[in-house]
C-alpha cells in the first residue's frame, strides 16, 4: 500500500481524498486532546523494527521516499524546502493539485516539523489546512528499533477544520502502517 503524509506529508491525500481500510492485524497508538486555545490535535505512534537512520531517510531521501509513498514526488530537505508529492501516477512535479509541506524546522534524526502550503481541491477542509502544523518524532528504543510518532495540531473549531481532523487524525495513523510495512522488509 503507498500512502504519503499527507500527507505527509504527505503524506497525505489521495485523488478521491478517502481513506484505505486498515490492515486487521495491525494498529497504532492514538492520543487526542485539547490545547489551552481550544485548538485540537492527536498524536499517532507505531514502534517499528528499524533503525532511526532508515526512518529519517523515509522522509529526506527521495529515493527511500519514492520507495514507500508515491512515486512521483520531490524533496528539497532543508529549512524552507518541502515534499511535494502528486497521488496521480501521470502526475508532475509542480502541478497545483500536488500535495506540498514545506520544512518548518528540524534536528537530525529526531524531529521534522513542516506546514503545508499547497494541497488538491478535493482535500476536505483544504482552506484551513495551512493554519495547521505537523511533526513526525523519531525516538530511538535500540539499534533496529523506532518509535515513530506523527502529531498534527491546530485544528481549531469549525467545520474545515473537524473535516481535516477526522482525516488526518486516521490518515497519518495509516500513514505509519504503510511506514511500517515497507521498512521491516
Amino acid at each position: 500500500m503507498r500512502c504519503l503524509l499527507a500527507l505527509v506529508l504527505a503524506l497525505w491525500a489521495a485523488p478521491t481524498m478517502a481513506l484505505p481500510d486498515p490492515p486487521a492485524a495491525a494498529t497504532f497508538d492514538q492520543v487526542k486532546g485539547t490545547a489551552a486555545d481550544g485548538a485540537r490535535y492527536y498524536e499517532n505512534s507505531l514502534v517499528i523494527e528499524a533503525p532511526v537512520e532508515k526512518l529519517w531517510a523515509a522522509f529526506t531521501d527521495i529515493e527511500v521516499y519514492r520507495q514507500w509513498a508515491v512515486p512521483v514526488s520531490a524533496i528539497d530537505f532543508r529549512l524552507g524546502g518541502a515534499i511535494e508529492a502528486s497521488y496521480d501516477p501521470k502526475g508532475h512535479i509542480g502541478d497545483p493539485q500536488n500535495i506540498r509541506n514545506e520544512f518548518i524546522a528540524y534536528i537530525p534524526g529526531r524531529l521534522l516539523v513542516f506546514r503545508n502550503v499547497q494541497a488538491p481541491d478535493g482535500l476536505p477542509g483544504k482552506e484551513d489546512y495551512s493554519k495547521t502544523a505537523k511533526t513526525l518524532e523519531f525516538q530511538s528504543l535500540g539499534p533496529s528499533r523506532t518509535k515513530v510518532t506523527v502529531s498534527g495540531m491546530g485544528f481549531a473549531p469549525g467545520k474545515g477544520f473537524d473535516q481535516l481532523y477526522a482525516f488526518f487524525s486516521q490518515g497519518d495513523g495509516q500513514m505509519l502502517l504503510s511506514l511500517k510495512k515497507a521498512m521491516e522488509k
